[in-house]
């Protein structure tokens, strides 16, 4: 009873204790509830206060058709193609879509498919109407088309921006603006800055340059004074411009002015485009051809004969006197400062005298002077004949004749006829009878023959500008006065010849038979004539044996030498034995013409047999002859036949002199017998030849080019106090040093050079830039620049290009960005193909992109084209910079837009930038367009198309590339050319990766091998580890 009684109070308790939790649960569930419905309260007096909330609509965002993926990837693979029309229907269907799309890709289709601007433009106004995405990629475009130098869709796209109210960038009308101007659309230039709101320097000298263009000077040089002035700065104004400027400020007078705001902004000018502009203004006065040189001189130009010319023109035509007497105090205060800059040569002379109309003796005097200063030799016959003729012109008879017994006889210069007689009246008038009566004799005595050689002198002129209507006249003229001569019917017939009129030739030839004017040299001349149209001569010289002229040496010289030209070698050697049956011995102008017929591919008898001829003539071999053996044997490659006619040239002892010890010092040194160019200079110090410079500097050349620098070094030491160790020589022991990498010896020799007060000149310097550039020494190349200018040594083009190449290598690509500035702002070069390349390169390296294509864009503005080098470089940095189709289009785009065709080193950096960007469907495809192009491939491209595949863990298509590199059957195209193979340890890599595969690779790997070994020869499992039997085999 007690325990029944225990266990009933238990439950009891149970219970108790279950009614207490169940009772906490449902006031806890009622205290939620009772928050949550103050909550629900609170939204619905929200709701009714305020009005609702802003619920996003319910289609916010577009779900993706199944159809966009596809169209996406149909346009991706269409850029890959380059299927323009897919790729814009690929587009139409993708417009609708929230994605990014390449819009310069698909403005690229369209042009390539032929749509004009406005329709390209049409198209993209209501792609953005239909997709407002789509206006980032629009705002985009500009820059590209600015790169593409696409400028009326450029100004179309513009204006549609304009319209819908966007804003673009500065830069882009200013790009805008300069293409406009280099297309000549002036006044597109000004349309385009109608539509802008203000302008940077750069644009403000576009429209001044175009302003001057359309003749509006004042609006020009509005412009120009709106520009700041920035110290150190490259100048805005173009050169081209600054000339156009200039011509305009002539005409309208304003040049003051326009010259002293282009002096502000430091503009410069061409020099031969300036000398136009000064040409030109001649008519405008001596004044003003002053002020443009004084704005040459401004400009740091130096003072040119022409400009000069223009200025005596001006004084002559304007016969301004004193002028004159200011320009020939000028003239003789630069001689008396001997002064390079203004020789007085012959074109000056002849201007100064005419000029010297409106002076007196005493201008002529100093005319002359000036210009006998300035001759290096003799002062020529024309300008004193001139200067005489001035005197005569002046009236001042008695210093005319003085002048030409004092100059013109003194020196053997006879005048012409014209001026002769007017001397005689001269001399009459001062009573020089002595004068009078040699004048006089010696025109007589010589007028007869003076008459044949002066005409047969016109018409030689005659014929030299092939004026044969004028060489015809004048020996019709001589005909009427005096006897034909054989002298003056010979000097005809060459003109008939020589004009290619062979029928009128022919008849006055048979003319001068019927005359009895002919002789040999007249034969001669129709023999030529004949031997250069193909005809036979064998007719020609019957005719000759049957006048009874026998045929000289020069008939069959001429006979010979076209067989040679023909390359008839056996009628050549027939031709030599009738020569010799007619008892005419071969002379040295025979053997140089038979040394002319021997190649590469002549027959060593033929070589033996001309050697033999040269060793059998009477007369001494003299140096042209030697120099034609030298040319011979240099050209054949066989400098034996040369050491045999040495050898016996010691029996028959010939003088040589110290230029041809030169030219077989430098033919031996090309061979590489480096003991048989020693033996050569020892056998000039034994004959006591002394070396010329020339011969100096082939001797070192020889020894630098077969690696003997050290050698090289040593003998220029033994013979620097000799007098014939100059700058050149210097440069190439400098050059010798540098291919060696020895920088220490480079500047060792350098400081040497300077010790003994030789001068280096602008190669010099650039050898040992390009000594500090190939040996990464650039650090010494800041010393070399102060030490050109201290030397007033002028840098070139070369010398900036190896600045910009040294510091691209050392990867300081900004300090080559600033010597390219610099070059810019001295404004005397121009940037290159190869300096862009080299800053390109270094951009590749350093992976910087944006400045590699700003770099581009300069190369396009400079009108400097890219080469397959330059494409090379790009294709490397877009493609490890994960821009497969931007590289693949500029390829497509630079190649056609400058006319070349790619080559294997282009598709090679193509194929690796689609290996990088695991592309490899594309590579193969562009195998097979390079192989449909007619490319010629090389085992390089090979083995980096098959290396990829084995990157991409395909070995059976890197088996398909070995069959295309070797020209087995392929599932590629297959060339019709030689095969190249491919490297041999990436053959190797090929073959281990398929015998460890499957069933399907190891198949593969046996057909394989057995074609590589059936058609090519080649064992794969047995490859050689020497040097290949041919270029890529395995």
């Amino acid at each position: 009873i007690e325990n029944q009684s225990m266990n009933e109070k238990a439950a009891t308790s149970g219970m108790t204790q279950a009614s207490f939790f169940s009772t906490a649960i449902v006031e806890l569930v009622s205290l939620i509830w009772m928050e949550l419905a103050l909550i629900i309260a609170a939204g619905l007096l929200y709701v009714l206060c305020v009005g609702g909330l802003p619920w996003p609509p319910a289609a916010t965002k577009k779900e993706k058709s199944p159809g966009d993926g596809d169209a996406e990837k149909e346009l991706r693979q269409s850029h890959e193609c380059s299927d323009h029309e897919g790729g814009l229907r690929a587009w139409h269907r993708t417009t609708s879509s929230d994605d990014p799309v390449d819009l310069a890709s698909e403005v690229h289709s369209m042009v390539a498919v032929g749509r004009s601007p406005r329709q390209i433009v049409d198209e993209l106004n209501m792609a953005v109407s239909e997709n407002p995405n789509l206006l980032a990629g629009v705002l985009n475009l500009p820059h590209a088309l600015l790169r593409d130098d696409a400028v009326d869709l450029l100004d179309r796209t513009l204006l549609m921006l304009e319209q819908r109210g966007h804003h673009v960038d500065l830069a882009v009308y200013g790009g805008l603006m300069s293409s406009q101007l280099r297309h000549r659309n002036f006044v597109g230039v000004a349309e385009t800055a109608a539509r802008v709101s203000s302008f940077t320097p750069k644009m403000r000298a576009t429209l001044a340059a175009a302003a001057a263009h359309r003749g509006r000077l004042e609006e020009s040089l509005e412009h120009l004074r709106q520009i700041p002035y920035q110290e150190g700065a490259r100048s805005l104004v173009s050169p081209a411009s600054t000339c156009q400027i200039l011509t305009l400020a002539v005409q309208e007078g304003l040049l003051p002015t326009v010259s002293e705001e282009l002096h502000r902004l430091g503009a410069r000018a061409d020099q031969k485009q300036l000398d136009t502009v000064i040409t030109e203004s001649r008519r405008y006065g001596p004044s003003v051809v002053r002020q443009l040189l004084l704005v040459a001189q401004h400009m740091r130009l130096p003072k040119s004969p022409v400009g000069y010319r223009a200025l005596a023109a001006s004084i002559g035509e304007r016969a301004d006197r004193v002028e004159l007497t200011t320009l020939l105090e000028e003239l003789e205060e630069e001689a008396f400062r001997k002064s390079l800059g203004l020789p007085v040569g012959e074109s000056l002379a002849l201007a100064l005298l005419s000029a010297c109309k409106v002076g007196d003796e005493s201008s002529v005097r100093r005319v002359v002077e000036l210009y006998c200063a300035a001759c290096v030799g003799a002062p020529g016959g024309r300008v004193l004949c001139s200067a005489c003729h001035t005197l005569l012109k002046l009236g001042d008879d008695e210093s005319a004749c003085d002048f030409f017994e004092r100059e013109l006889l003194a020196r053997r210069v006879w005048p012409d006829t014209s001026l002769t007689e007017l001397l005689i009246k001269a001399a009459s008038k001062t009573g020089k009878s002595t004068l009078v009566e040699r004048l006089s004799e010696s025109h007589l005595s010589t007028s007869a023959q003076a008459d044949i050689t002066r005409c047969a002198n016109m018409i030689q002129g005659y014929t030299r500008d092939r004026d044969l209507t004028s060489a015809v006249a004048v020996f019709k003229k001589l005909g009427e006065s005096a006897e034909m001569s054989p002298l003056v019917c010979n000097c005809l017939l060459e003109a008939y010849l020589q004009c290619g009129d062979m029928d009128a030739g022919m008849a006055h030839f048979e003319e001068m038979k019927r005359r009895g004017c002919v002789d040999v040299v007249g034969f001669n001349t129709v023999l030529k004539a004949h031997l250069a149209s193909g005809a036979q001569a064998e007719a020609l010289l019957q005719e000759m044996e049957a006048r009874g002229l026998r045929a000289n040496k020069v008939t069959f010289n001429e006979l010979i030498n076209a067989k040679v030209v023909a390359r008839d070698v056996s009628g050549m050697w027939n031709l030599l034995q009738r020569m010799k049956d007619s008892g005419i011995k071969a002379s040295s102008v025979t053997c140089s013409i038979l040394l002319k017929s021997l190649t590469v591919h002549s027959h060593s008898c033929d070589v033996q047999r001309v050697m033999d001829l040269i060793a059998d003539i009477e007369e001494p071999i003299d140096e042209v002859l030697f120099s034609s053996v030298i040319e011979a044997c240099t050209r054949i490659k066989q400098l034996n036949p040369l050491s045999d006619l040495m050898r016996r040239r010691q029996r028959r002892p010939t003088n040589l002199s110290a230029p041809t010890y030169g030219a077989m010092i430098k033919a031996y040194g090309q061979a590489g017998d480096v003991e048989r160019v020693r033996e050569l200079w020892a056998e000039m110090a034994e004959l006591g030849v002394k070396p010329t410079s020339i011969t100096f500097g082939c001797m070192a050349e020889a020894l630098v080019a077969n690696g003997h620098a050290d050698e090289a070094w040593e003998l220029v030491r033994g013979y620097s106090e000799r007098g014939c160790v100059n700058t050149v020589i210097y440069s190439t022991v400098l050059k010798g040093f540098a291919a060696s990498r020895q920088i220490d010896k480079v500047f060792a020799a350098y400081t040497d050079m300077q010790s003994k007060g030789i001068l280096c000149n602008t190669i010099s310097y650039n050898t040992l830039l390009h000594a500090c550039a190939k040996c990464g020494a650039m650090d010494r190349a800041s010393g070399l620049l102060e030490n050109m200018k201290q030397s007033r040594v002028e840098p070139d083009v070369i010398t900036y290009s190896t600045l910009v190449k040294g510091y691209c290598l050392e990867g300081d690509v900004d300090r080559a960005f600033s010597m390219l500035e610099e070059m810019r702002s001295d404004e005397k070069f121009l940037p290159d193909e190869i300096m862009y390349n080299s800053i390109l390169d270094g951009c590749a390296k350093q992976h910087r992109v944006e400045d590699a294509l700003r770099v581009l864009d300069e190369m396009k503005v400079e009108g400097v084209g890219p080469s397959n080098y330059t494409l090379s470089i790009l294709v490397k940095l877009l493609g490890n910079a994960r821009r497969l189709n931007m590289a693949f289009n500029m390829v497509d785009d630079l190649s056609q837009r400058h006319g070349f065709r790619l080559n294997v080193q282009v598709y090679t950096c193509l194929v690796q930038a689609c290996i990088i960007n695991r592309r490899l469907e594309r590579a193969l495809k562009l195998h097979d367009k390079m192989i449909a192009d007619e490319c010629i491939t090389d085992n390089k491209f090979y083995t980096a198309l098959a290396r990829g595949c084995l990157q991409m863990h395909q070995p059976l298509k890197a088996a398909d590339v070995v069959r295309a590199a070797y020209n087995l059957p392929s599932s590629l195209a297959v060339s019709k050319a030689a095969y190249v193979g491919m490297e041999r340890r990436t053959l190797e890599e090929i073959v281990a990766k398929l015998q460890s595969g499957g069933g399907e690779e190891v198949n593969s790997l046996t057909s394989l091998a057995a074609d590589l070994q059936n058609i090519r020869g080649i064992d794969v499992h047995c490859l050689p580890t020497g040097p290949s039997r041919r270029k890529g085999d395995g």
